[in-house]
């Protein structure tokens, strides 16, 4: 079936011809989706210049069509997601004729919400009365902006999709004019046959293959799935671009408790529990002994917290926290603070099931009383939106003190508990985090362990030549080597590009003024002004005080990230410079390094200033080096290798993007050639032509 496939995309597109590595990806996803339940697996590392996307396509589809199951490609980037929605799957269909129909799904938060939008465009200004003038100016200018957001959509101006629109929209007014499935009242809603977001579901119904990104993705499988997209076990997955899942799925593992929020969010409960036993008067036989416990629980909450806010406070090291002196300290499960910690949080987490079910069930009496016609459209859907906070929230902490109070263990990474202090609306407050080390057990007890199947890829999966990192981070330890397949790359190395080392002095990490001199001097020598040229750093100092100093020896052709134009709009005048036959250079930092995609002329020479090595600054990842030792391991050959070993074939993957590109590649940083562990990295690089002066 695959030859007939490639068969009908030859003959469809005149330029194409599959390649050797295409079919190899293919034949290979083919096979490892064929295996028994739960070992549906297929890891793929395909360079730039194979075709990835259209080997997945191959190999995924006829199983996705004949097994009736809803293929799901998920991606990093919007760049990418566009590409497959305007491109690729639609050249793919024509060519093949397959009854493929697809969509782009977004969360509900994406689309505004029409009831809520209405409400607060006719917000009556009264309510305003106890607020000070710039508040009452701020929420006159919101009331504004509604109004015209509203006539847009009225006049089919605007979809209601927050990507889509011409303008900027606040933050803080799209959350009030967005909603989320515990504040919806859904097809009772007077909005919903016209509602952006129940739209999309309806195409989305239909469809059967639909493209989202890994937040998405991970954010209905952390909720259960099936809430936005179709149960796991329902889904076929493809996660490009898989390299970002592991730390994207981290941060959805982690949680946290916002002490403003959660006072907020108790005065939210308590406004909406003098409104229940009028509004839902036909169910009060029900609800007695709701209120008795909500009354005694609500006010409990808030000394709860005062009590945790002052153990808090008590502690020096949050005091330096406050102070803006430290950032996220991380405490200790065997420390004083923590234990002083653990009987609050056993008392919050006792109120906030008791909230959390009640809440749970009011919701439920609304839409129930909505649907007979018991309670008003405007009164339910003017509540429903704050009973659904009020259930996500204490649903939310429910989940993070199951993470603070889960004891260490010895024979398993311990979660990783941490402090922050942080803006919240217009004031700061303490914020305690917790998470696991590892996104593992989240990615196989959420994702790998229901869905029907699953392909993972992207261009980078494998640092130091392995794909051993990626596989303990993305909880793949049960796969086999058979599951994992490395696809060789098309391009012809040798001929097509070069890569200089150029004489250097100093080391970055020994005499970094020094060095920083040498790269001055280096990129005055190197840098050719009339063609197109990529230079990379990995701190912004260095990158705005070597801008400093080379500005003048280069005019206006350099574009620097953080300047005044946004990345997206260097890369358009960058493109726009080349095609009009003069040079530009793009100064930039990670984000240059692994998203942009600039064929042909449009890059010609790739500058890497320094060896992209990760600072482990972050708490889960400081504790991750402190197991890796505990556990008698190294945390730089564990961790630090293989980290700076992707990011560097990354940021040499800039050159080459088609089969008939060419340029040259110079690395500014000597310890490639003077550390041992530099020529291990310049060993798994591609086989550029290296020059070594």
């Amino acid at each position: 079936m695959l030859q007939v496939l490639f068969d009908s995309i030859e003959r469809a597109m005149a330029d194409f011809k599959a390649r050797p590595q295409q079919r190899e990806m293919s034949e290979f996803i083919v096979d490892r989706l064929k295996q028994p339940v739960y070992q549906r697996m297929a890891v793929v590392e395909a360079p730039t210049g194979v075709g990835k996307t259209l080997a997945y396509l191959a190999g995924v589809i006829d199983i996705a069509l004949a097994q009736k199951k809803t293929l799901v490609i998920s991606t990093a980037t919007v760049n990418l997601q566009q590409q497959l929605l305007q491109k690729d799957l639609p050249d793919f269909r024509d060519a093949t004729d397959l009854p493929l129909c697809f969509v782009q799904a977004k969360g509900r938060r994406r689309y505004m919400c029409p009831s809520k939008l209405s409400r607060v465009r006719l917000e009556e200004s009264q309510q305003t009365l106890s607020l000070d003038v710039d508040a009452k100016y701020q929420q006159a200018k919101q009331q504004h902006k509604a109004k015209q957001l509203y006539q847009e959509w009225q006049q089919a101006e605007w979809d209601g999709d927050r990507d889509s629109y011409h303008g900027s929209i606040a933050s803080d007014l799209w959350y009030q004019i967005s909603t989320d499935s515990e504040g919806c009242a859904g097809k009772n809603c007077s909005q919903y046959l016209n509602c952006p977001y129940y739209k999309v579901r309806k195409e989305m119904i239909a469809a059967n293959v639909i493209v989202a990104n890994h937040d998405l993705v991970l954010s209905d499988a952390d909720l259960g799935g099936g809430l936005v997209l179709p149960n796991p076990e329902e889904v076929l997955f493809v996660f490009d671009e898989a390299h970002n899942l592991p730390q994207k799925a981290l941060d959805h593992a982690a949680k946290a408790l916002n002490f403003a929020q959660l006072y907020q969010t108790t005065e939210t409960a308590d406004s909406v529990l003098k409104r229940i036993p009028k509004v839902l008067a036909f169910r009060q036989h029900d609800f007695g002994y709701m209120l008795t416990e909500l009354r005694r629980d609500l006010p409990s909450v808030v000394t709860i917290l005062q009590q945790m806010e002052a153990i808090l406070g008590s502690e020096q090291v949050i005091q330096e926290v406050i102070a803006g002196r430290l950032d996220d300290p991380r405490i200790y499960w065997q420390s004083p603070l923590v234990s002083a910690l653990i009987m609050p949080c056993q008392n919050l987490l006792q109120r906030a099931n008791s909230i959390y079910k009640h809440y749970v069930v009011f919701g439920k009496w609304l839409k129930d009383g909505l649907e007979t016609k018991e309670v008003p459209n405007a009164i339910a859907e003017a509540l429903l939106p704050q009973v659904g906070t009020v259930q996500n929230i204490f649903g939310y902490i429910i989940d993070f003190i199951g993470l603070f109070l889960d004891e260490d263990g010895e024979d398993r990474p311990p979660n990783v508990r941490w402090v922050s202090y942080e803006q919240f609306a217009k004031e700061k407050t303490l914020v305690v985090h917790a998470g696991p080390m590892t996104a593992a057990y989240f990615l196989e007890k959420s994702l790998w362990n229901r869905a029907f199947g699953t392909v993972l890829t992207s261009a980078t999966l494998r640092g130091m030549g392995l794909f051993s990192r990626f596989r303990t981070d993305c909880g793949l330890r049960r796969f086999g080597e058979s599951h994992f397949l490395a696809v060789q790359s098309p391009f012809d190395y040798q001929q097509q590009a070069t890569l200089s080392l150029p004489k250097m002095t100093s080391l970055p990490n020994e005499d970094n003024g020094l060095w920083q001199q040498e790269v001055i001097t280096q990129l005055c020598e190197n840098i050719d002004q009339y063609e197109a040229t990529l230079v990379l750093f990995t701190s912004k100092r260095v990158m705005d005080s070597v801008y400093q100093q080379v500005r003048s020896h280069f005019g206006d052709l350099i574009l620097l990230q953080g300047n005044t134009l946004s990345p997206k709009n260097m890369v358009t005048r960058h493109i726009n410079r080349i095609e009009q036959g003069q040079g530009s250079i793009i100064f930039g930092m990670d984000l240059f390094a692994e998203g942009v995609d600039l064929p042909g002329k449009l890059c010609s020479h790739v500058i890497i200033t320094k060896l992209p090595f990760p600072v482990f600054t972050r708490p889960i990842e400081q504790a991750k080096q402190e197991w890796i030792l505990r556990s008698g391991g190294q945390p730089f050959i564990a961790l630090s290798l293989p980290a700076v070993s992707m990011k560097l074939i990354q940021a040499c993957g800039r050159l080459l993007r088609k089969e008939t590109d060419s340029g040259r590649i110079t690395i500014l940083d000597r310890r490639l050639v003077t550390k041992g562990y530099g020529k291990q990295l310049l060993s798994h690089l591609p086989k550029y032509r290296l020059i070594v002066k």
